[in-house]
């Protein structure tokens, strides 16, 4: 039953009118701009305000506002996301894997170029910016191939557009050139039919606006010169103005719409229901078929994929901050002096002068003892009194310096993340704020760096299933031979003598093939089971970290060498482990993969000199003294021998400094053993006598023997790690 209902779906499907396709998804579209048309107006609300849109004078009146919206995203945007991040490409299981091991170089070197020559910093910023004003920002990936057209004779490749075909033989299109391209869909332009979760989703979309030629480009000069231009700077069509003013060209809304179910893409203009625009059968081939990652999100309610931005749950305190704000601005107004004097007299002007006055300036009064009579200027003019401004100004300021902290509360900004400390602060508190003003900006962090993860891994697969060899070759810099074929043929004739040895030339012959590698690169399976795509951290880091890390590697593989080789000289039967120990150790370094393979050809050839030297030290020839005629030993084995004989020497110089100093601390520990004994006796004493006055002796001995053995303990632990400064320091032994 269910089979036949999905075989009439199915037959529905293919039967379906290209008018029909298109006003379903035009009601598709429809019923999605309705289910995310309350958020996007709240959505809009917050952009505004974060851009000021305010009118500057109200009523007369000039108005203030608190930017406190800005301020905060000033705060959080370094603090969530401060540097695009960077591929990290490795074989997911660190073992010997030759192939997996270039095949990982090319893509991470693909997607590294890649990363910077679309300017993928600008675009996180772009989402960045969607996340934490709106709570949602979405990227979308695509292919784009650059078109040439070769002459079929045998002449060079010209550069055609649109793939026209030139003049001459039978040409025939090539690709010139490839790139994933991530772009940045701002968060009204992107939609998917409602749904709970991610996984429900069963298709997403975004909005792009084109011009007439732009339309003619894409969908062809008949089709194009037809599509109405339905979005006009006037906002035509319904449709939000997107900013620009009145010289932004008309264009036309196209929809991109990936449908999940019938693994399709299909571009859909609403104002065009006759048929779609163009429908392509699943282009991109990806996984989970979708050329965009699931969204970052901010707030979401359970049921839902339409955020909350956090702006809303401190708008109230916003709007009250501002009208503080506006009341602070005309309480400071009001701050000036005003005064009130009967009209008329004689000293009309001279009052009228007293304020006007300059500074240092004296004015003459002709009636001096009228003046004095009738109280001077405080018997003269009744000033208007301030203190009652001034406290209503210093109760405002207070007031909104109380909403300013909640609002971070609720924000979750620490005072440490705003540089703001208080020198009386503990350094326990100080570090105690960093902490948890971390911990909630940690998730938005997290949820930046998972959609920088998705939209690599969505370009990383573009990259390796679609790429051309031509293409990675140049964007990597690896140089492979084209196929196995090509190796043989070149090992033959190297062996045959037709082809010099150059440098290079072995390790060429030891790595990998393009063929292997695009073997791997194109299987979706072997990819994902062998290669993982990874980005390092997209918080500020230390400028030096690739510095640190190849000076850690140098250290590491530096000190494990040193350590060996009087091993590999004493007994050649360990080489083998030794090797692998250290291929085992340069895998677990990023910056060591460069340096794998020539230190897996060291590794063989040390191999070989040692099981040829093992062998030969067996034979009954070598087992004889050297005879008069035989050759001496290399000086090189001389030293390595002489190296070894002193490395022992200080080795068994150091045991027995270990033994004489274990020795002393037994001693010692004995003592001290003795005296706490002694004072538990006391102790014992004590507690049958009556309680004296002052602290009773057994507590001084106490302490005097725990401070004794304090310092056996850190004697001990201090002589260790001078005689052998590279084992831990353990707890000294009792």
């Amino acid at each position: 039953m269910l089979r036949a209902m999905a075989a009439s779906d199915a037959a529905s499907f293919k039967v379906e009118t290209p008018g029909a396709t298109a006003r379903r998804w035009i009601g598709e579209i429809e019923r999605a701009h309705a289910a995310h048309e309350p958020w996007l107006a709240l959505a809009r609300k917050v952009v505004r305000r974060y851009r000021g849109d305010e009118a500057e004078v109200s009523g007369g009146v000039r108005q203030r506002r608190f930017a406190l919206l800005w301020s905060n995203m000033e705060t959080l945007e370094p603090a969530v996301f401060a540097r695009a991040p960077v591929a990290v490409v490795g074989r997911r299981w660190k073992d010997a894997d030759p192939v997996g091991r270039v095949a990982s170089e090319v893509l991470e070197r693909a997607l590294n170029f890649s990363l910077e020559s679309t300017d993928f910093l600008s675009l996180m910023a772009a989402v960045r910016k969607d996340f934490l004003l709106v709570g949602r920002g979405q990227a979308w990936v695509r292919y784009a191939p650059r078109f040439a057209v070769a002459d079929g004779e045998g002449g060079e490749a010209q550069a055609a557009p649109d793939g026209q075909i030139a003049e001459g033989g039978e040409p025939y299109e090539v690709v010139a050139w490839e790139e994933a391209i991530p772009d940045h869909v701002a968060y009204e332009d992107f939609l998917t039919d409602p749904a709970r979760t991610w996984a429900e989703v069963r298709w997403v979309a975004r909005r792009v606006f084109m011009t007439r030629d732009e339309l003619a480009t894409r969908f062809g000069a008949d089709l194009g010169a037809q599509i109405p231009l339905d979005h006009g700077a006037d906002g035509a069509g319904g449709e939000p103005d997107r900013g620009g003013g009145e010289d932004r060209p008309a264009k036309a809304a196209i929809y991109e719409i990936w449908d999940k179910p019938s693994r399709r893409a299909i571009w859909i203009s609403r104002a065009w229901p006759d048929a779609p625009l163009d429908e392509r059968e699943d282009p991109l081939r990806l996984k989970d078929f979708f050329p965009c990652p699931a969204p970052a999100l901010g707030t979401t309610a359970p049921g839902s994929l339409l955020p909350q931005p956090d702006y809303s749950y401190y708008r109230g305190q916003d709007a009250d901050i501002s009208a503080l704000t506006q009341r602070i601005g005309l309480l400071t107004d009001a701050l000036k002096v005003v005064g009130f004097y009967a009209a008329g007299g004689e000293q009309k002007d001279r009052l009228q002068d007293l304020l006007a006055s300059e500074t240092n300036t004296l004015i003459p009064i002709d009636s001096w003892a009228a003046f004095q009579d009738k109280g001077g200027v405080e018997g003269m003019v009744a000033w208007l009194p301030l203190k009652m401004v001034s406290d209503t100004l210093q109760g405002c300021v207070a007031a909104r310096q109380q909403l300013i902290d909640d609002v971070y509360q609720l924000t979750g900004i620490a005072d440490i993340l705003r540089g703001d400390v208080d020198p009386a602060e503990t350094a326990t508190a100080t570090r105690t704020k960093a902490s948890w003003g971390a911990s909630r900006v940690r998730a938005k962090q997290m949820e930046l760096a998972r959609f920088a993860r998705g939209v690599l891994a969505i370009m990383g697969q573009i990259i390796a299933a679609r790429f051309q060899p031509q293409t990675l070759a140049a964007m990597s810099d690896v140089r492979l031979l084209p196929d196995p074929a090509a190796k043989a043929a070149l090992q033959g004739a190297l062996a045959a003598g037709a082809v010099a040895p150059a440098p290079g030339l072995a390790q060429l012959l030891a790595a990998p093939t393009w063929a292997e590698v695009l073997a791997l690169l194109r299987d979706d399976a072997l990819r994902a089971f062998r290669i993982d795509v990874e980005t390092d951290s997209t918080i500020e880091p230390n400028d030096g970290d690739e510095k640190q890390r190849r000076i850690e590697f140098i250290e590491a593989v530096g000190a494990y060498i040193a350590r060996s080789a009087p091993a590999i000289q004493l007994m050649p039967q360990l080489t083998p482990v030794i090797a692998q120990g250290l291929l085992f150790l340069v895998r677990g370094f990023r910056v060591g993969r460069e340096m794998e393979q020539v230190i897996e050809q060291a590794m063989d050839e040390l191999a070989a000199a040692a099981s040829q030297g093992a062998s030969q030290g067996a034979s009954p020839q070598s087992a004889q003294p050297p005879q008069s005629g035989a050759s001496a030993p290399s000086p090189q084995a001389e030293a390595l021998k002489g190296q070894a004989a002193m490395i022992g020497a200080q080795a068994k110089l150091a045991g027995a400094e270990t033994d004489r100093f274990r020795a002393q601390t037994d001693r010692f520990a004995a003592q001290a053993g003795a005296a706490i004994e002694g004072g538990r006796l006391a102790l014992e004493r004590q507690r049958a006598a009556p309680a004296a006055a002052g602290p009773p002796p057994l507590a001084q001995g106490d302490m005097a023997a725990a401070m004794q053995a304090a310092v056996l303990k850190a004697t001990q632990r201090r002589f260790i790690r001078d005689i052998n400064s590279a084992a831990p320091i353990a707890a000294p032994t009792p």
